[in-house]
């Protein structure tokens, strides 16, 4: 059990998880993270504006009380997740530390957002053998307020098939937060938990 503890992600997340990690746009900020708009009122017609996916970039502090499951016991987990740009600016790395229930794990995230079609994809893997992959669609309103609704393929842990799906709410520049629920064996989706990722002040 202690290899089969389910660390996190986010997500995530931003992906995160989000972040994945993401086709990146590099705009700057009028919303908490979209590009400048137009003084005039909106109208119910007007397309949403693209996200500004350096949203993300630099270090955020999570906690997320996991209940027990297929994927591990329950417990909090907390620690720390960094991102940063690689290859061609268009993708993001992030590297996460943490400890939970079955003590401290390390893990590694690539999130990528496909500008055209709209779509995060999330890979992250861990020190504690699980791998997930998260994919799906990103939606906004004209505000600059973004939400990723995302998935995970299914997955074998003790011989049970998981899945997960959520949500990563862009909330405000200096937190975010996931809402996780999990399916086992093909059965209904069931809450698993609502992890707060806080961003930490560069020193």
């Amino acid at each position: 059990m202690k290899k089969d503890c389910f660390t996190l992600y986010s997500l995530l997340l931003p992906f995160a998880f989000c972040l994945l990690p993401f086709d990146f746009l590099l705009r700057p900020v009028a919303g908490p993270f979209t590009e400048q708009q137009p003084s005039r009122p909106t109208e119910p017609t007007d397309p949403m504006p693209p996200p500004n996916m350096d949203y993300f970039l630099g270090t955020w502090s999570f906690d997320w009380n996991v209940p027990e499951s297929p994927l591990g016991p329950a417990g909090k987990i907390k620690g720390t997740e960094t991102y940063k740009k690689i290859l061609n600016g268009f993708t993001f790395e992030s590297d996460i530390t943490g400890e939970g229930p079955q003590g401290a794990f390390k893990g590694r995230a690539i999130t990528a957002y496909n500008e055209k079609e709209k779509l995060v994809t999330r890979f992250e893997t861990d020190s504690l053998g699980l791998s997930l992959t998260k994919n799906g669609p990103i939606g906004g309103d004209l505000g600059g307020y973004y939400t990723i609704f995302w998935e995970t393929a299914p997955i074998t842990r003790n011989g049970k098939t998981v899945k997960l799906k959520g949500k990563t709410l862009m909330l405000s520049p200096a937190n975010y937060r996931l809402q996780v629920q999990i399916s086992v064996d093909g059965g209904p989706y069931t809450n698993f938990g609502n992890p707060w990722f806080r961003k930490v002040e560069a020193k």
